[in-house]
């Protein structure tokens, strides 16, 4: 059975994916065959994105679609949360980090099929000093420095390479307290050492206390598994269990470090890091060195930062 749509607001990226338009004008057509009235916004350079999809929520829009890439769909889905407005996401860009948490397929007509069938799901969203909304993973430390470099050489800016190099070199890690909303032993999950999980418990993590110290590379806060170039930072994250997922990378060597800048910025490699894996409705970070703090590779300051966890705080299209 087919949705009708009452009007549709489509965010259009002509920068995401291929130059050729004809996908753009097929999924136009699709949505125009489903809805009364459908509203394009092509995406450009200095659009204030945030603002016109909040002015299709207040329009009462029955649905929000966005074709393009992670920072369109981030943009869009931010003015969202919390309005019960439903967003469908059509993948167009280099690594679609929501979409394949959410499994949408890459096709676009089959994205609009499931548009059609009306197919829906609550997810959650983080949220980073109760201001910044992010959708894949946020991150504390050394990988919120490399990760603006990483997308520089991801975009073909290849001069970072040198400047990503030598901070992966001079790295030192760095003690944090993470302070949790429960005990740290409801907190801790699991230890990896390369790519299994330690079969013993850490005694140190059964700690009824709500916090602990560590030493690490950095903290990684996943809403979802991914983020980068489809790099699994945070493996198991679940987009709707009402948690985050939050992985520790600990006892990194610089060889490591520069293997997982390669990884993130070219998606060459999958490596699996020692960590060790929480999970909480909020957790804070701090140290005694500022940290330099990212929501989706967005910079947002520096430690301390807090992270809670939204449920269910934004209606998706979904399979």
């Amino acid at each position: 059975m087919s949705v009708r749509y009452r009007r549709i607001v489509l965010f259009q990226n002509p920068a995401s994916g291929a130059r050729n338009s004809e996908p753009r004008q097929r999924i136009r057509k699709r949505l125009e065959a489903i809805s009364d009235s459908l509203s394009e916004v092509t995406v450009e350079h200095g659009l204030n994105l945030a603002g016109r999809a909040a002015e299709a929520a207040d329009a009462n829009a029955d649905l929000v679609v966005v074709a393009g890439g992670d920072g369109t769909v981030r943009e869009v889905a931010g003015a969202l949360v919390r309005t019960e407005m439903t967003l469908g996401i059509i993948p167009l860009g280099t690594a679609n980090n929501l979409a394949l948490s959410l499994n949408l397929p890459r096709d676009p007509d089959a994205v609009c099929d499931l548009i059609e069938a009306g197919l829906t799901r609550h997810i959650d969203v983080g949220l980073a000093d109760q201001h910044h909304a992010f959708f894949e993973v946020a991150g504390v430390g050394v990988d919120a420095d490399l990760f603006p470099i990483g997308e520089e050489v991801k975009g073909g800016r290849f001069h970072g390479i040198a400047r990503a190099i030598r901070l992966a070199l001079m790295h030192r890690q760095t003690s944090v307290e993470l302070r949790f909303d429960r005990p740290v032993d409801e907190a801790y999950q699991s230890s990896f050492r390369g790519k299994s999980p330690l079969k013993r418990r850490r005694r140190r993590f059964r700690d009824p206390k709500r916090s602990v110290r560590l030493r690490c590379s950095f903290v990684a806060v996943g809403n979802g598994p991914y983020y980068g170039t489809n790099f699994n930072v945070c493996p198991g994250a679940i987009l709707d269990d009402g948690l985050l997922s939050i992985g520790v990378y600990r006892d990194f060597s610089k060889l490591e470090l520069l293997h997982h800048f390669r990884s993130i910025s070219r998606g060459r490699r999958q490596l699996h890091p020692k960590m060790e894996m929480f999970k909480a409705k909020m957790v804070e970070v701090w140290s005694v060195t500022r940290l330099s703090v990212h929501v989706d590779g967005h910079p947002i300051g520096t430690t301390p930062v807090r992270f809670d966890v939204l449920p269910k705080a934004l209606k998706v299209i979904t399979p």
